[in-house]
């Protein structure tokens, strides 16, 4: 069974939750058949900060190989740039995580994902 790691993020907590975000992702991972081994929540948090507590931790844990696949619901609750995001997604492939974000419609395990994350790497000249 794939182990999976879901992020989310809120920049405020005027009004921002993030229940809605992860709702969604622990459904797209019930319906996989994955099981949920951490969930790193930044709230009131700006992602233009490189460093968030819950992002540090997530991405310890992935170094630590204690999960197979990191879960977003959109790329900008996880990175605060392109280069930031194909930064980690890099990371991850060569940690052999899997990186999915369910409003990009991009699953790395796939080849469409791999694709995707290519083209990310050349626009940001990684």
């Amino acid at each position: 069974m794939k182990r999976a790691a879901i992020c989310a993020r809120v920049s405020t907590h005027n009004g921002q939750n993030p229940d809605m975000q992860l709702d969604e992702v622990r459904e797209y991972c019930r319906r996989r058949g994955w099981k949920i081994v951490g969930e790193y929540v930044d709230e009131g948090i700006s992602g233009s900060k490189e460093h968030r507590p819950a992002l540090d931790r997530l991405l310890s844990d992935c170094r630590k190989r204690l999960v197979d696949a990191a879960v977003v619901y959109r790329y900008d609750r996880f990175a605060r740039s392109l280069c930031q995001l194909v930064n980690a997604l890099d990371e991850f492939r060569a940690l052999g995580i899997d990186f999915v974000s369910l409003h990009e419609g991009v699953d790395t395990s796939t080849p469409n994902g791999r694709l995707v994350f290519g083209i990310f790497a050349s626009l940001a000249g990684v």
